[in-house]
């Protein structure tokens, strides 16, 4: 009676420690770390059918035209904790004669409702959805071929925000190389941090006064960067409320470099245009920051910390669709 009651309670810790360990992985699933990887930010498709593949006029009546677009976020911005400036994005059709497809101004675009497009999270973690729709007719009366063949371009602007925070080795003495130290000064690779813009590597170097970080990014993603506050450029059509009423070439290829802190202290960085931009040549770029050694100084040995880097900038991509409008004459 004593062995199998033995028994019984060696079998219940066993079952016990097996549901136990199930929990905690279902828990590691979830981690945040998980939800901030990717290279893409906001993503738009075209529903099925919308625009048809194909559309048959006759010369009598308007026939009606409906483009609907998938949008979604699958990147990590913005967290629950951050300001969400996606509202600032908006969606622009173009690439067809208006007066055949006509559509008013107002509805040849569309702001992103900020509400729908939450970030990649624990939670969330396909990220938010939203459609936008596009409504107009084609004129008969307007198309004088018997066919006509556009292609319909969906254009997205949009703010987006990278952070990482890698950890990165403060040594006071880089020279010393008897010491037994938990770290060494020398390049981190990093992996991507759910957004088009990468923080690809950072490389350290040490002197005598300072530590000196190479930040190096990268567009990872399948657009163009722009200036942030350049969105309103965008539009194809022109923006008669701005003084450059289309996007220029000093426009891209400018990322916003918010912060880059170790600790409690800010690093001085440059080269930077305006004081705050990192330039990139063939999608790549780099800005090198340092880290005085007064803000170590009372130091005596090597140790781990997070570099927290912010970078903002506007992204612009495109996609399109091809369709074939016939004309059919009436009989009388």
């Amino acid at each position: 009676m004593v062995k199998r009651k033995v028994k019984f309670e060696i079998l219940f810790l066993v079952l016990l420690l097996i549901i136990i360990s199930g929990c905690s992985k279902l828990g590691g699933q979830g981690s945040a770390k998980g939800s901030e990887t990717g290279t893409d930010g906001i993503i738009i498709n075209f529903l099925e059918n919308n625009p048809q593949d194909s559309y048959l006029v006759s010369s009598e009546d308007d026939e009606p035209i409906s483009v609907t677009l998938e949008v979604r976020n699958k990147g990590s911005y913005p967290r629950s904790e951050e300001v969400n400036e996606l509202s600032r994005g908006k969606i622009y059709i173009s690439g067809f004669d208006r007066d055949i497809i006509r559509m008013d101004d107002n509805d040849l675009s569309q702001i992103l409702r900020n509400d729908y497009l939450s970030g990649v999270s624990n939670i969330n973690p396909e990220g938010g959805f939203d459609t936008a729709e596009f409504k107009g007719f084609i004129s008969p009366d307007e198309l004088v071929v018997d066919k006509y063949e556009p292609t319909i371009l969906a254009t997205l602007c949009y703010p987006y925000v990278t952070k990482a925070s890698p950890t990165v080795c403060i040594d006071p003495s880089p020279f010393d190389d008897k010491q037994k130290k938990v770290c060494k000064i020398g390049s981190t690779q990093l992996s991507s941090q759910g957004a088009p813009i990468t923080i690809t590597r950072i490389d350290q170097e040490a002197s005598s006064n300072k530590i000196q970080f190479k930040l190096n990014i990268k567009n990872d993603g399948n657009g163009d960067v722009i200036r942030v506050n350049d969105l309103k450029k965008c539009n194809p059509y022109g923006d008669t409320s701005s003084d450059s009423e289309t996007l220029k070439r000093k426009d891209f290829d400018r990322v916003e470099l918010i912060r880059a802190t170790v600790g409690f202290s800010e690093l001085e960085c440059g080269p930077l245009d305006e004081g705050r931009f990192i330039r990139l040549f063939n999608g790549e770029g780099y800005v090198l920051c340092s880290l005085d050694r007064a803000s170590f100084e009372e130091v005596k040995s090597a140790y781990t910390t997070p570099l927290n880097v912010e970078l903002k900038y506007g992204y612009r991509s495109t996609i399109s669709k091809p369709i074939k409008i016939s004309k059919i004459s009436s009989i009388s």
